[in-house]
């Protein structure tokens, strides 16, 4: 990959034909690499409110972190998304990923552009592309490996060439979905469990700080509270995506190293393996569109709370490349 001329003609043609490229080569200094993976691995401990959301997120700390936008706005990442949705570009979300030990794969999704919060349950699209954009891609998806993916450290998969169908997808109990994570992993008492569920981080974008207001802890067992906990997220609906027949599909695996990327359309049926290693997988992704495209539509008629329950008040976007094409209606940093 040439840094100034983006994507060759045969790695646009095999975008088309899978949906996904990658694994691609580092572009980023091996320093910049450690700087941002000290940042996540900070950030992913700690229960501490994001500074735009007022309450823990994993979502678009390079609206924070200097380091994190400096890798995630480098020219070599715009060149090549330039080569396949052109020119006017605009980053409008970021995603930190913390696959633990232990911690179970994703399964099966695709996000056929809306980015509504169906993965837990909601309905408001956070993405309104120009009406003849709708039959093609309209957003791409970044994901950057800070630390070595390999076979048994939840590497990406995609289904290749997915991205041409719209799977079928249903609303199952919350504990049911191809996201669904053992909330439990690390908690080694009650008061473990408590802490999370009142900072946010017991299941991300769901909002637990209310689950113990009425429940009675005296005399409860560590697995009676667990029980109760997932007695309760199982009240809550979440996708899952139907017509998957692994023994009929084109699967590839990604095992990545530190470094590496993939840049795939959010259409393509994508997931992970289990992370079944000793060490913890860090990454990070970044979501680009095209600047014609309204970014959180909902905010012109007063509401501010997205689909995955954050209040995005003080949200903007970063106009990588081109001009604004949106008349206005995108606000940027």
């Amino acid at each position: 990959m040439d840094k100034s001329k983006g994507l060759t003609r045969e790695q646009i043609k095999r975008f088309h034909r899978d949906g996904y490229l990658g694994p691609l080569p580092r572009f980023a200094n091996v320093e910049l690499i450690q700087d941002v993976l000290a940042e996540i691995n900070r950030i992913a401990q700690s229960p501490e409110p994001h500074p735009l959301y007022g309450r823990y997120s994993v979502r678009d700390w390079h609206l924070v972190s200097t380091k994190i936008k400096e890798l995630i706005t480098d020219s070599a990442l715009i060149s090549s998304l330039q080569s396949l949705i052109g020119v006017d570009l605009a980053l409008w979300r970021s995603k930190i990923f913390h696959k633990k030990p232990g911690e179970n794969g994703t399964g099966w999704h695709q996000e056929w552009g809306d980015f509504d919060g169906e993965e837990i349950g909601n309905n408001k699209p956070s993405l309104r592309p120009k009406q003849e954009s709708r039959d093609r891609w309209w957003n791409l998806t970044v994901w950057v490996a800070l630390t070595d993916v390999e076979l048994d450290c939840a590497p990406l998969r995609f289904i290749r060439g997915s991205h041409k169908k719209q799977y079928p997808k249903t609303m199952v109990p919350m504990t049911e979905s191809e996201f669904w994570h053992d909330p439990f992993i690390g908690c080694k008492t009650i008061e473990d469990i408590i802490e999370r569920a009142n900072n946010y981080t017991l299941v991300l974008d769901v909002d637990t700080s209310g689950l113990f207001k009425n429940y009675i802890i005296s005399g409860k067992s560590f697995e009676d509270v667990k029980a109760y906990v997932r007695s309760e997220l199982e009240k809550l609906p979440a996708k899952k995506t139907l017509g998957v027949d692994e023994s009929q599909e084109d699967i590839v695996t990604l095992p990545m190293k530190k470094g590496e990327f993939v840049i795939f359309t959010e259409r393509t049926m994508h997931g992970s393996l289990p992370n079944t290693s000793a060490n913890d997988r860090f990454a990070i992704n970044f979501r680009v569109t095209t600047t014609d495209t309204e970014i959180y539509p909902f905010r012109h008629w007063g509401e501010f709370i997205d689909g995955s329950n954050i209040d995005i008040t003080r949200h903007s976007s970063l106009l990588l490349s081109g001009k604004d094409l949106s008349n206005t209606r995108n606000s940027y940093t």
